[in-house]
C-alpha cells in the first residue's frame, strides 16, 4: 500500500525540470527502458520507442492499420512472393546520414542474427530467414536484397499480405550501427535515474509536422504526487499510478480496452533448464540417467486441471473476462471459450490420465506456478489451490519481483506462468505466433504440426479464409490445455484532450509521439490525428 504524502512534501519533491513546465511531460511507472527495439518485448517500452525509431511502415494511431513511414510505396509480384519497396530519399538518421535500402537490410539481418530478439521469427516468412537465424545459411542467402539506393527487394517463402502489419512493430525499426543515433521523430537528449528527455530530430523526414520540440518521460509511482502534478499543469499526460479521487478534471480520465489477453500457460520440459529435472511420476523417472518425466507435458493432465478451474470466480474482478486466447476481432470466429467447471469430470479425467501413464491414484502431483508479485490476491491463490487439491495436485505458488519476473521465465524450472500479452499488430497471428513451434516468442516449448501447418497455410489466403484457418489453429491450442485465459486488460491514461491534440485511444495503447501537440498554440485544431498518407492498395 502506498503511503500518502502531505502536500508540502509533494511540492518539495517535484523535480526542478517540472517546475519550469518546459516541453511536454509524460509521467509513467518507474522502470528502466530497453532502448534497443530489437531485443525488447515489453509494452512499457513501446511508447518511448515510437518516438525514437521508425520502420518502413507505422501504425495509424486511430485505426492501427499500416501506413507508410520510411517506405513511400511498394509493389507485389503476380505470385505474391516478391515485394519491391521504395524508400523516401529524404529519410535520414538523427546524425544526418541517409536511410537507404542497405540500412534497412542491415537492420533486418542484425535482428535475425540476434539470439535474444523475441520477434525475429515473424520474419520467417522471408526466404531463408529461418535458416539464417538458426545458423543454416549465410546472410547473403536471405531473401532481402538492395536493388538501388532507395529500393529494397524482399523474397518470401509464401504469399503474406499481412507483411506491412508486421513491419509496423518497433522491432522492425531501422536502426543505426550507433545506439545513440535514431531513425524516428525524436532523439534521446538526456537520461537520469527517473527521467528520459527527448529532443526533436531535425533530420526526421516529416520534421515539419512534428510540433513538440521536447518530450520528457518522468518516472514516478507516487499516486498522490502524480495527480497533483497533473492538476497543476506540471504533467501533460499520466499513463498509470494516479489517485483518481484527487484528479480535479475527471473528463481527462481515458479508460479503454486493450488488444491483449492476461493468461496462464504451461512450460514443457524441453524449455526448462537442462540441468534441472524432476521425476514427478512414473517408473521411467526412477533412473537418474533417464530424462525426467514431467506429467504437465501431457495434455490429459493439463485438461483435467482446466476442467477444475473455477472460471467464474477466477475472473470475478475482471472488467473484460477472456474465455479464449486471441483477442476478439471483427470477422474472427473465436473457438468455444473456457467457462464451464465440472469438478467430478475433472477428477475422472485425472484418474484416467494417471491410469494411462501408470501413476498411482495416491501420488501427490506437484505443480509449480511462478508469478510476478501482486499478480494474484491471497483469495485467488486459495481459489486455485483448493480447486486442484481434489485432483491430488499440490499447487505451489512462487512469487518473483516484477522487475525480475519476465526475464526469468526462459530460465525457470516452474511448470506454469502468468502473462499479459498485448498484440503487436491487429491480427490473430499476433497471439498465435507465441505457440508456433519455431517461433522466437515460444517460451512454452509446445509444438503441434497441425497447428503450424494451419498458420503457414493462412499466410497465403484472403482475410476471411485466413481467419477461419487461424481460428482452427487456436482451437488446437486450447484443446491442448496449454493456455488458461483470464481477462483482457484495460488501459488507463490521464490526459486532457481539450488541451492536447494528436492523441487518440486505441487498442494497443501506444500513441506515436510525432503526432502530439498542445492546443494552446493551435486552439482551432480539433482533437484528431493529423492526416498522413495512407497505405496504397
Amino acid at each position: 500500500m502506498k503511503v500518502k504524502r502531505f502536500l508540502i512534501i509533494a511540492l518539495a519533491c517535484i523535480p526542478a525540470f517540472l517546475c519550469g513546465a518546459q516541453g511536454f511531460v509524460i509521467i509513467e511507472d518507474k522502470h528502466p527502458h530497453e532502448l534497443n527495439p530489437q531485443i525488447t518485448s515489453y509494452s512499457s517500452d513501446a511508447q518511448i520507442l515510437s518516438g525514437l525509431y521508425e520502420g518502413l511502415f507505422s501504425y495509424n494511431p486511430i485505426t492501427l492499420e499500416p501506413q507508410f513511414a520510411i517506405a513511400s510505396d511498394f509493389k507485389v509480384s503476380r505470385d505474391k512472393k516478391r515485394w519491391t519497396i521504395n524508400l523516401r530519399p529524404e529519410a535520414k538518421f538523427s546524425n544526418g546520414e541517409s536511410i537507404t535500402a542497405s540500412s534497412v537490410r542491415d537492420s533486418f539481418i542484425q535482428l535475425l542474427s540476434t539470439p535474444e530478439a523475441p520477434y525475429a521469427s515473424l520474419l520467417d516468412i522471408i526466404y531463408n530467414a529461418y535458416e539464417y537465424r538458426n545458423g543454416l545459411c549465410e546472410a547473403d542467402d536471405v531473401g532481402i536484397s538492395v536493388a538501388e539506393d532507395y529500393v529494397l527487394n524482399i523474397k518470401l517463402r509464401a504469399p503474406a499480405n499481412y507483411l506491412p502489419k508486421v513491419l509496423c512493430h518497433s522491432s522492425f525499426s531501422i536502426i543505426h550501427r550507433s545506439p545513440t543515433v535514431y531513425s524516428g521523430a525524436y532523439m534521446l537528449e538526456e537520461k537520469t535515474e527517473d527521467s528520459y528527455v527527448l529532443k526533436k530530430n531535425p533530420y526526421y523526414w516529416d520534421a515539419e509536422n512534428v510540433k513538440l520540440e521536447e518530450i520528457t518521460f518522468f518516472q514516478s509511482d507516487d499516486e498522490v504526487e502524480n495527480a497533483f502534478l497533473f492538476n497543476t499543469g506540471k504533467a501533460d499526460w499520466v499513463t498509470n499510478n494516479v489517485k483518481v479521487d484527487n484528479v480535479l478534471n475527471k473528463t481527462s480520465i481515458q479508460v479503454g480496452g486493450e488488444f491483449g489477453t492476461a493468461y496462464y500457460f504451461f512450460k514443457l520440459s524441453n524449455r526448462k533448464p537442462k540441468a534441472v529435472g524432476r521425476a514427478d511420476a512414473g517408473a521411467g523417472a526412477a533412473d537418474p540417467a533417464e530424462p525426467a518425466f514431467n506429467i504437465w507435458d501431457f495434455p490429459e493432465f493439463r485438461n483435467a486441471l482446466l476442467e477444475a478451474v473455477p472460471w467464474k470466480s477466477l475472473r470475478s474482478e475482471a472488467a473484460v473476462p477472456a474465455g479464449t486466447f486471441v483477442y476478439p476481432l471483427s470477422g474472427y470466429n473465436s473457438p468455444d471459450p473456457f467457462d464451464y467447471t465440472d469438478l467430478a469430470e475433472a477428477e475422472r479425467m485425472m484418474n484416467d490420465a494417471r491410469e494411462k501413464y501408470g501413476i498411482s491414484l495416491e501420488k501427490e502431483l506437484p505443480l509449480v506456478f511462478e508469478v510476478s508479485e501482486f499478480t494474484l490476491t491471497e483469495e485467488k491463490k486459495a481459489l486455485l489451490v483448493d480447486a486442484f487439491k481434489p485432483l491430488g495436485v499440490n499447487l505451489q505458488i512462487r512469487e518473483l519481483p516484477s522487475y525480475l519476473y519476465l526475464r526469468n521465465v526462459p530460465y525457470s524450472d516452474a511448470d506454469m506462468f502468468a502473462y499479459t500479452w498485448i498484440g503487436d499488430f491487429a491480427d490473430p497471428l499476433a497471439f498465435l505466433e507465441l505457440f508456433r513451434s519455431d517461433s522466437s516468442l515460444n517460451d512454452s516449448g509446445w509444438s503441434d504440426a497441425e497447428y503450424d501447418a494451419l498458420i503457414e497455410k493462412a499466410a497465403a489466403v484472403a482475410d476471411f479464409e485466413r481467419y477461419e484457418l487461424l481460428s482452427a489453429a487456436e482451437k488446437i491450442l486450447l484443446d491442448g490445455g496449454m493456455v488458461l485465459p483470464v481477462y483482457h486488460p484495460v488501459s488507463f491514461n490521464l490526459i486532457n484532450l481539450n488541451e492536447v491534440g494528436g492523441w487518440a485511444a486505441n487498442a494497443f495503447d501506444v500513441h506515436p509521439l510525432k503526432y502530439l501537440y498542445r492546443k494552446e498554440a493551435k486552439s482551432t485544431i480539433p482533437n484528431v490525428v493529423m492526416k498522413t498518407s495512407g497505405l496504397l492498395h
